[in-house]
């Protein structure tokens, strides 16, 4: 008995089933560019996590007086701007899932899936970047793969010892991975779709202190020290709310503190960090012109504006 579908009608039914799933990644990807104006990330990114550029080994630490946070990758440690826009969807992602599993919509196993979609094009429209030189060395698809899979395999520790007390705290940030993406045909969609599954620890650390920031802003910065300058910035506009300032500076210690990548053990070093900081305050500047920041040779000023956020959303709250 002949089978009622023909081997060409098979691919072709298969086929349609793949275009349909490309044209559903797409539109969800646009819509996700147009909804995600307002996202999120957490206190333990307001500072320089990640390095700016690679750096040898599977290590990096930053080291502030009696206190360092670290972080350690078997896949090399994550540098750049990627890792900052993919941890900015995926807290995103955490918020909200938080907020359906408060309203019983979903279960904690489900909260913590990530989804990243059925194709890399996709997902790179929906973190913001451009899709360019596919697969090749440099091309931004390879590049964003590499990326993921350092912070899949990311730990990290926060820890403190004045000599007397010492403490700190190791959180991992996934507890698995599944990546379908295919640097050679990025557009390509595969019935899979890639997603990561954040630890119970990271899921509740970050849906718990969220940090509202401006996507738009987030994604216009092509910098990484300047999208770090911006995520602290707006934590600190918050914080001059909370306490009913008008202003602070802050020194060029205490920014050191945050975001200096190196020991500022010379004259020269100190100056090209402050010239760093004002090339970034002048980037956020022109993304947002009423972002309250200067420099000068005391420190950095920042005076009470609104965020760059057009609506706060509610928070939600984990029990």
């Amino acid at each position: 008995m002949q089978s009622p579908h023909t081997p060409d009608e098979r691919r072709a039914k298969l086929e349609a089933v793949r275009e349909l799933a490309r044209r559903q990644e797409h539109d969800a990807a646009q819509e996700l560019l147009q909804a995600q104006d307002v996202g999120y990330t957490s206190k333990i990114f307001v500072q320089a996590l990640f390095p700016y550029r690679q750096v040898e080994g599977n290590t990096y630490s930053i080291e502030s007086g009696n206190s360092s946070i670290s972080i350690v990758s078997f896949n090399g440690v994550p540098y750049g701007k990627y890792p900052r826009l993919i941890m900015a969807y995926i807290i995103t992602r955490a918020v909200e899932n938080a907020g359906r599993l408060k309203e019983g919509k979903i279960d904690e196993a489900e909260a913590r899936r990530i989804p990243l979609g059925h194709s890399m094009s996709h997902f790179l429209k929906a973190i913001g970047i451009e899709l360019r030189a596919n697969g090749g060395k440099r091309g931004n698809v390879t590049l964003l793969r590499k990326q993921i899979k350092r912070l899949a395999s990311s730990v990290i520790t926060v820890q403190s010892d004045d000599g007397v007390h010492a403490r700190g705290s190791n959180t991992q940030v996934l507890d698995d991975w599944n990546l379908w993406f295919d640097p050679r045909d990025p557009n390509q969609g595969s019935f899979m779709e890639s997603e990561l599954v954040l630890t119970s620890k990271f899921f509740q650390y970050v849906a718990e202190s969220p940090i509202p920031i401006d996507l738009n802003v987030l994604r216009q910065l092509s910098k990484p020290r300047s999208m770090d300058i911006y995520i602290w910035l707006t934590l600190k506009q918050y914080w001059l709310a909370k306490n009913n300032r008008d202003a602070y500076t802050f020194t060029w210690e205490m920014m050191a503190a945050n975001f200096a990548t190196k020991a500022l053990d010379s004259n020269d070093a100190r100056q090209n960090f402050r010239k760093e900081i004002k090339k970034s305050i002048r980037d956020i500047l022109t993304v947002w012109p009423d972002a309250g920041i200067t420099a000068d040779t005391t420190g950095v000023t920042v005076t009470k504006t609104a965020t760059s956020i057009r609506q706060r959303p509610p928070k939600p709250q984990l029990d």
